[in-house]
């Protein structure tokens, strides 16, 4: 019966365990208090590629670590540790970071790159071309060495066309001809590309070539080009939001231009806007005053309240503004970024970055960008990181600080496992670079000369030379052909030369140290790093238990082992 009783105990967790999990899909990671946790979130910090080859036990670890980092912060957030002043400073920081960055996606890349031009640069990603080109340089072309003309090189370009149209072969022509390095071994053959690795005009034209087909004549920054399509192909890649991101990195690289010039035109749009002036003469009588003071070392806020310089600075949106303000807007800065100045262009410059990060910030608000659902999770994510860091000290890292038994009792439980020293010897030694001194020193020592006396007049090692050529103790593997020979020596033995380096070496084996535990107080820092690891991960375990109790927690472990088990069978 006690057997019956128990297998019907197991056979009903195990029930239990698979109807909690059934009541979470493949999007759900784990639950905690019923708020559901993503796969993609916990996917987006853990590629596929880095589970290549790990067996599910590796995977759980993983999960287990992210639901566990989850939950401390929820709880972290539920106790109110993200309204505490240091986290609030944090946020205000992060906050005037990401409109920044926010600013430039929505109000200069979104212009220029939008989802219709991303769709475009999709669409072609799904196709790579195999081709060849000839290419003639001429004066003033990018990597050109050419001396022939723009003129003399579209001559040429007319004849190899003329060539080609009779019949000619175009692998034979691009190696008689183009001015690529490679091309000239291998017939003009580009490999296999895609939508984004040729300049502009090049890949236009490629891309509506038909396999076999030879297009005119085409110009670039690199010179003029005739191009000829081998094949296509079709390659594979997520969905359109899948590949959206890397997209808009192509798409940034391809349209630099572009943006720097509207970037440029919107900083200098908003200063204009806000009736930005600089007070010229303030600035400099400002500068003459620092230069005759004391104060140059400090940072520039720190600097501004010493001379406390009272004249307005510029002329900001109607009102005349100085010091005081550059003081107040640095207190949002760390003290390692508060910019220094050593004359006066660069306070010029200073001034100008400021009130124009100042101006796209306040553009940012105006335009209600902070309500933004994904400035507002950006945000939210970082103020949960603060929490979590808060907690963790808290909770976790607070009083790690083991006693001098619990160090020396730890040192003794693992002396003979960690902090085992490797058998050393330790050597007497003449290092000289001239091969006849050094043997006319070992004839010296043999004649009854003391090795010792030698090595602080002669050797070349001037690290040891005080101490009559007495190196430190060393393991096997140091110092090449003597190292092996001094480890076959008897104590008072003598040998050498032998060739080290670009020396010679005479040694006399003082004494061999048998392997054995390194001595406490030698080790004592890595003890205690290493107690307090171990302590951190038990206090982490027992805290993680007992909030396990108070919060439901329920994790999706099929759900992890089926993405990556799908990722690797691709």
């Amino acid at each position: 019966m006690k057997a019956r009783f128990t297998t019907a105990l197991f056979a009903l967790g195990l029930l239990m365990i698979v109807f909690a999990c059934s009541t979470m899909d493949d999007k759900t990671l784990a639950t905690i208090d019923g708020v559901s946790i993503s796969m993609d979130d916990f996917t987006a910090q853990n590629p596929a590629s880095r589970f290549a080859d790990k067996d599910h036990d590796y995977i759980d670890g993983k999960v287990d670590d992210f639901v566990r980092k989850e939950l401390f912060s929820t709880v972290a957030l539920k106790e109110g540790l993200a309204d505490n002043p240091d986290i609030q400073a944090k946020k205000e920081k992060a906050e005037k970071r990401q409109m920044l960055q926010y600013v430039y996606t929505k109000a200069i890349m979104e212009s220029i790159i939008n989802d219709e031009y991303l769709k475009e640069l999709y669409d072609r990603s799904g196709t790579e071309l195999n081709a060849r080109h000839i290419l003639l340089q001429f004066q003033g072309t990018s990597r050109s060495r050419s001396e022939r003309t723009k003129v003399q090189a579209l001559a040429l370009m007319g004849q190899i066309n003329d060539r080609l149209s009779k019949g000619e072969s175009f692998e034979a022509l691009a190696s008689e001809f183009t001015d690529d390095p490679s091309g000239k071994t291998n017939g003009g053959d580009l490999g296999w590309f895609g939508w984004g690795k040729m300049v502009g005009p090049f890949q236009e034209t490629a891309f509506k070539l038909n396999p076999g087909e030879v297009s005119d004549v085409v110009e670039t920054s690199f010179g003029y080009h005739i191009i000829k399509l081998e094949a296509k192909r079709e390659v594979e890649r997520g969905s359109f939001e899948e590949e959206k991101n890397s997209l808009r990195q192509q798409a940034s690289k391809e349209k630099g231009p572009e943006l720097g010039q509207k970037a440029n035109q919107f900083l200098e749009d908003q200063k204009k806007n806000a009736g930005f002036e600089v007070m010229t003469g303030n600035v400099h009588d400002f500068f003459m005053i620092y230069e005759k003071s004391s104060f140059k070392q400090g940072t520039m806020d720190d600097i501004m309240q010493k001379l406390n310089f009272a004249a307005p600075l510029f002329k900001l949106k109607g009102e005349e503004l100085g010091s005081e303000w550059v003081i107040n807007e640095l207190k949002t800065l760390d003290d390692g970024q508060k910019p220094r100045f050593n004359s006066e262009n660069q306070l010029l410059s200073i001034l100008d970055q400021m009130v124009t990060q100042f101006l796209i910030v306040d553009y940012g608000y105006d335009q209600k960008y902070d309500q933004d659902k994904e400035f507002a999770d950006k945000i939210n994510d970082l103020v949960g990181r603060y929490a979590y860091d808060a907690f963790m000290a808290k909770e976790i890292n607070e009083n790690l600080k083991p006693t001098e038994d619990e160090l020396v009792a730890f040192y003794d439980a693992n002396k003979d496992k960690k902090y085992l020293d490797k058998k050393k010897v330790q050597v007497r030694e003449i290092f000289v670079k001239d091969s006849l001194l050094a043997v006319a020193l070992r004839k010296r020592v043999d004649a009854g000369e003391v090795l010792d006396v030698l090595a602080r007049r002669y050797t070349e090692r001037k690290a040891t030379k005080e101490d009559g050529g007495l190196l430190p103790p060393f393991q096997e593997g140091r110092y090449g052909q003597m190292g092996k020979t001094a480890f076959s020596m008897t104590a008072g033995e003598i040998q050498g030369p032998i060739k080290l380096g670009n020396g010679y070496s005479i040694i006399k084996l003082e004494d061999t140290l048998p392997e054995g535990p390194k001595p406490y107080e030698k080790v004592k820092g890595r003890v205690r790093t290493e107690i307090v690891s171990e302590l951190r991960s038990k206090r982490t375990e027992e805290v993680y238990n007992n909030l396990k109790k108070d919060y439901s927690v329920k994790v999706n472990y099929a759900a992890a082992h089926a993405f990556y088990d799908a990722a690797a069978s691709k």
